[in-house]
């Protein structure tokens, strides 16, 4: 989903929405667990994220240049 949406914030219903395939149970807070899981996985700082970052009242962004290429590699 981030890789989708390079350097564009997505909002916590915005997430929702692309996971609600997979678990309908899926509530608001368990985007942020979810995101947590995915920085623990890319090893991150969670006092420093690197790649995905918060964007206080807003959502996630993925801060890294993602290209066409990379994405299919």
């Amino acid at each position: 989903m981030f890789l989708d949406h390079p350097q564009r914030v997505l909002n916590r219903d915005q997430l929702l929405n692309l996971t609600q395939g997979r678990d309908a149970e899926l509530f608001e807070r368990s985007i942020d667990l979810l995101v947590s899981r995915l920085r623990q996985r890319l090893r991150e700082d969670a006092r420093e994220p690197a790649y995905i970052k918060t964007v206080r009242s807003e959502g996630y962004v993925l801060s890294v240049p993602v290209s066409i290429r990379e994405r299919h590699e």
